[in-house]
């Protein structure tokens, strides 16, 4: 136990007001798989992805061509428009995205497909919250670590051994794997995401109440202390977004990331993202995204 005789000089340390960059990392699926085929064109996602695979033969393009190889793990932040494929396949070139695949089972399974060449890909798709989810886009490569590859080794036996349920110590892997990564991420990557704290408590609101059919400007400037042009002139100047605009984005991302990683009916998603009805939801969502929710998660593959 320790105790003061009398106040430092500098003052009490525990008096000292301090902040933080609040992170809201949410795990949304885990696989690893075998793939035949792995072919996307210009594939955009409202999610982070981490890829690591067991041989080198897949790779991914964005202003370059990367390999995905067993010392290496790729991260690639949400709205990055990349595309794959797997060295030596045939596949309709017609076709924009074609996947062949399936859950590796067995470490004896694994073996025999290293023996084969057949691709094994390990995959994490996440989200940080804002603003760590706004960056540019890019994708990062990074040499693995001694620990790293232990985290890789337990998360694969786990996902063999078909877990669904991540108790504590399984997602505290997770997500010791995703932030040995996120920080080796250049710091001049985050600095320009730094906003102000009144359009940052706004976006919070959006991101806590976004299933509610109705987020009024109002409530937003009275959160930040100001009249409502003045916020909305203050919230567009700092993301390049009308609050009313940024919020159906919010809308439409969490739609984005429901389709790909839920059953979840299309009426259920429109409803938890804050679309008064389904046919409301697939006009607004077809206009952005260009292709309907029902395409959208067809191409996404519902991997289970």
């Amino acid at each position: 136990m320790f105790r003061f005789q009398e106040i430092p000089p500098e003052g009490d340390p525990s008096s000292r007001i301090q902040k933080f960059q609040e992170v809201l990392p949410r795990l949304l699926c885990c696989r690893y798989w075998w793939m035949a085929e792995w072919k996307s064109q210009q594939m955009s996602f409202p999610y982070w992805r981490l890829y690591w695979n067991r041989s080198g033969r897949a790779r991914v393009v964005y202003n370059k061509t990367i390999y995905l190889e067993p010392d290496k793990l790729i991260l690639i932040p949400p709205n990055t428009p990349f595309a794959t494929d797997i060295e030596g396949t045939e596949t309709d070139r017609a076709q924009p995205y074609s996947l062949k695949g399936g859950r590796v089972e067995s470490r004896k399974m694994e073996d025999e497909m290293i023996k084969t060449g057949t691709v094994l890909h390990m995959f994490i798709h996440f989200t940080l919250g804002y603003p760590f989810d706004t960056i540019s886009p890019e994708i990062f490569v990074f040499d693995i670590n001694a620990e790293q590859k232990r985290l890789i080794h337990s998360i694969t036996e786990q996902l063999i051994e078909g877990r669904v349920m991540f108790e504590q110590a399984g997602s505290l892997e997770l997500y010791s794997l995703l932030f040995s990564l996120l920080q080796q991420i250049p710091a001049d990557v985050w600095r320009n995401r730094i906003l102000d704290s009144r359009v940052i408590s706004g976006i919070r609101h959006m991101e806590r109440n976004i299933q509610q059919i109705e987020i009024k400007n109002n409530i937003l400037a009275e959160k930040g202390g100001m009249s409502v042009n003045a916020y909305a002139r203050l919230f567009k100047e700092q993301t390049g977004y009308p609050p009313r605009k940024y919020l159906l984005r919010m809308r439409i991302e969490k739609a984005c990331n429901m389709l790909h990683h839920s059953e979840l009916s299309i009426d259920q998603i429109a409803s938890s993202c804050g679309f008064s009805d389904r046919y409301y939801f697939t006009r607004i969502f077809s206009r952005t995204m260009k292709v309907s929710p029902g395409i959208y998660r067809r191409n996404g593959v519902l991997m289970k």
